[in-house]
């Protein structure tokens, strides 16, 4: 059973965030792919680049589609944002294909610029819900090396519970250092992953759809794409599996009331590395992805890297 237990663990394939921390979602890896878990992540995106402030002012930052007055003179000056998450989050079992997951995120925005922290907020961010079916999860009963498929689709709404309405002075934060997005939106989710022996490696995408905000703000629609490769070293009792591989993020234009903003969207390419351990029921995984390529909107800061931890524990349930 403590076999199975990891085999299955090692067919999830990460799910990453699109567009930003605050915009998407992550799903980690479980500690079993047939059991009810629980867990903890921990994830952190650094951005940094430079904006063009006011040459009064080291405090105004001027993102999304806002432009210097005519006539001002600007100065274009470092600027640092840092948003950190730590979610709750559990994954039930309800039938033997059927799973629900809930998350609930608690956030801290920061932002510096030019030296100065302007920015610096903790708060609730948005919970999801999604409903997970496996489409394909074959069995590993034995010794014998074999080849191990697993499919899952899901979709569900993400609930606009984060605060949406910080501002730096007088104006406000644009949206992606915000706690939450102010919008209903929708994710689906596609994972597949294969195994045979102790190596394996997965594919998963996640898309997000999303509408606009009660002040008529709509972020981007997204799709990021994970791909990974891992071996598996050590025993029932305790195991590890160093990992590596890739991860892009696409993202669409924002919108302010029907107006496209040219200056948001792109894509980023990062790599991946990292290890996943296994004792018992508990399961660890820890990944650092560094920022390869940037293809963003002129008025997005980049990102330079991200974070991401998590624990899980298989609750064996069921």
């Amino acid at each position: 059973m403590l076999r199975t237990l990891m085999l299955g663990a090692m067919l999830c394939a990460s799910l990453w965030a699109t567009a930003c921390d605050i915009c998407g979602i992550y799903l980690g890896v479980l500690p079993n792919d047939r059991r009810s878990t629980v867990g903890l992540y921990w994830r952190s995106r650094l951005m940094s680049g430079t904006t063009f402030v006011p040459a009064t002012s080291t405090l105004l930052q001027l993102k999304h589609g806002d432009h210097a007055e005519a006539g001002v003179p600007s100065v274009e000056v470092p600027i640092t944002e840092l948003v950190n998450v730590l979610e709750l989050r559990a994954d039930m079992r309800i039938r033997q294909r059927l799973f629900v997951m809930a998350s609930i995120p608690v956030t801290n925005t920061y932002r510096g610029v030019n030296g100065y922290r302007v920015l610096d907020e903790y708060g609730l961010g948005d919970p999801f819900l999604l409903l997970r079916y496996q489409l394909v999860n074959t069995r590993c009963k034995s010794d014998e090396v074999r080849t191990v498929h697993r499919l899952l689709v899901g979709a569900g709404p993400k609930f606009p519970l984060g605060r949406h309405n910080l501002r730096i002075g007088e104006e406000l934060a644009s949206p992606d250092i915000q706690m939450g997005t102010g919008s209903w939106d929708a994710l689906v989710t596609v994972e597949y992953a294969i195994r045979r022996g102790r190596t394996g490696g997965g594919v998963s995408l996640l898309g997000r759809c999303n509408t606009a905000n009660p002040d008529g703000y709509r972020l981007g629609h997204g799709l990021s794409i994970t791909g990974e490769v891992f071996h598996r070293f050590g025993t029932d009792i305790l195991s590890l599996a160093p990992v590596l591989g890739a991860y892009t993020e696409f993202m669409g234009y924002d919108e302010d009331n029907g107006e496209s903003l040219t200056g948001t969207g792109g894509s980023t390419v990062f790599a991946q590395a990292g290890l996943r351990l296994w004792w018992k029921q508990l399961a660890f995984s820890a990944f650092y992805q560094p920022a390869l390529l940037h293809n963003e909107g002129i008025d997005l800061t980049p990102t330079q890297h991200r974070i991401v931890v998590g624990l899980t524990y298989n609750l064996k349930t069921n």
